[in-house]
């Protein structure tokens, strides 16, 4: 059994968090040799205090991680694990000059952005020096990859995962017959997420459906300005801003169409957990969104910014409940079959089992 040891240096919770202890936690459910090294003050490390796991916390950011890279060199020694998993981009460098220092681990690392890759050191050079495998979510970001001048042989397609036990629609409270009809989107507010062009076609949508409404689940550096844009396009109570919810299983249940509109997407965690709540989705066709959806069986794909197009997407669930619930069961049925956690963990354990063949041969 491979051992590893998992770094997440990331101060905020997001998906990316949400599947890197995931990840470790069910490593641990397995008698797996598992520990996580976070970033002190983190999110993830106030979750991470409830849990089993093994783990501790470092600087591994900025000026202050490069001076932390001997003693994480010393801890990965005394450790001693077979793999370690470098979850976001901003510690890669200091745990991967760590892990070569440290000399035994193989080096993996996930992406889950579709932003292009910089020159120089801090971009491609981290991968061609501190990688030995590079995960990459969707085949968008692969492809990404490769045209940044990643050689195919470093690169490979893992997806993230929803836990389906856990975003279970049996498990949810029964959504109230007299609730008015709810479109949903759920993620940080940024200009990257699209919530502009979904409040220009929620306009629309209530003009048409005036006893709609729509949730937006989240916060971020976008709330003042989408406020502001919610009230001069006269949305007025029709728009509720939630903000971040720690468990958005209530929320999905209560939903009739979940919406992602991203302009960019390296995958969409949040979409996955909404088929999971069997959810119908309509998604942009940013980055690998549309590699989540089967078109017009789980949900509808629009193109990224056409407003317009976004509109009658969502009229057309909205105003066929019966279409848009057997999309919601077969984007179950979809998550289960290619997103659930058991089925990607066990790729995971397949992928450090080939990177440790590989370093034997």
């Amino acid at each position: 059994m491979p051992s590893s040891v998992h770094i997440d240096s990331y101060r905020e919770w997001s998906g990316g968090q949400a599947q890197s202890l995931g990840l470790a936690l069910a490593l641990a459910a397995r008698g797996e040799e598992t520990h996580f090294i976070v970033q002190p003050g983190s999110e993830l490390a106030a979750r991470i205090r409830g849990t089993h796991l093994s783990w501790e916390a470092m600087p591994l950011r900025g000026l202050i991680g490069l001076s932390s890279a001997g003693r994480l060199a010393r801890r990965l020694r005394g450790i001693g694990p077979d793999i370690v998993h470098i979850h976001e981009s901003a510690s890669h460098v200091v745990a991967g000059m760590a892990a070569r220092v440290a000399g035994k681990p193989k080096i993996i690392v996930t992406r889950r952005t579709e932003r292009p890759l910089r020159s120089g050191w801090v971009g491609v050079g981290k991968y061609r020096l501190w990688c030995d495998k590079l995960i990459c979510v969707s085949e968008a970001i692969k492809r990404r990859y490769l045209n940044g001048g990643l050689p195919e042989k470093l690169l490979t397609v893992i997806p993230d995962f929803v836990d389906c036990r856990h975003f279970d629609p049996a498990a949810a409270p029964a959504r109230d017959s007299a609730t008015s009809p709810t479109v949903l989107i759920v993620g940080q507010l940024s200009p990257d997420k699209g919530h502009r062009i979904l409040l220009w076609a929620m306009r629309e949508v209530i003009r048409r459906t005036p006893d709609a409404c729509l949730r937006i689940v989240g916060q971020g550096e976008e709330e003042p300005r989408l406020r502001a844009q919610a009230q001069r396009l006269g949305l007025g109570t029709r728009v509720e801003f939630t903000g971040f919810l720690p468990d958005v299983r209530s929320a999905l249940a209560q939903a009739d169409v979940f919406v992602q509109p991203s302009l960019l997407e390296g995958l969409g965690l949040a979409v996955l957990e909404a088929m999971a709540m069997a959810r119908p989705v309509v998604v942009s066709d940013a980055g690998g969104l549309p590699e989540l959806v089967a078109r017009s069986e789980t949900g509808l794909v629009v193109p990224a910014g056409d407003a317009g197009a976004l509109t009658e997407a969502i009229l057309s669930l909205l105003q066929n409940p019966d279409r848009a619930r057997h999309m919601g069961a077969a984007g179950r049925e979809r998550a289960l079959r290619q997103f659930d956690r058991s089925m990607i963990v066990e790729r995971m354990l397949a992928l450090y089992d080939e990177v440790l063949s590989e370093a034997r041969r």
